[in-house]
């Protein structure tokens, strides 16, 4: 039996792959004026919600009940794609990053960031009110 149930690990890889978003847009708003350089973003939102309903990126075929499966929750092995934002026309310096969409990029990851640490902070509250009762 764990404490933590299917809904805190998907928050708490959610909380992580957001923190590693957030990274890599300072990283494009960082390179702003760096001559050649492309922005990326790490989406991971479709690979998130298809370990959510259990669909891996790989299903494994069981042939007898005492095959021992993949190590740990489909959830936690749960990846971002790095991926190179598509940009129109370059200017001269071939540099692809658009501050304005990376700023907002960063205010909405930071948004969703804080929704999910207020969920995980509720959960965590009523843990403790658990823990408080039992006494």
């Amino acid at each position: 039996m764990t404490i933590f149930d299917h809904t805190m690990q998907l928050v708490h890889r959610t909380l992580d792959l957001r923190q590693a978003r957030q990274r890599v847009i300072a990283s494009n708003i960082a390179n702003e004026e760096t001559p050649g350089y492309r922005a990326t973003d790490l989406n991971f939102l479709d690979s998130l919600q298809s370990a959510q309903r259990g669909q891996g990126p790989v299903a494994l075929a069981v042939t007898q009940g005492k095959h021992i499966g993949p190590r740990g929750e489909g959830v936690q092995r749960v990846v971002g794609k790095l991926s190179e934002v598509p940009a129109g026309d370059l200017p001269l310096d071939a540099n692809s990053v658009n501050i304005e969409l990376e700023m907002a990029k960063m205010s909405d990851n930071a948004m969703q960031y804080s929704g999910a640490a207020a969920i995980m902070a509720i959960r965590f509250r009523q843990l403790m009110g658990a823990v408080r009762d039992a006494r």
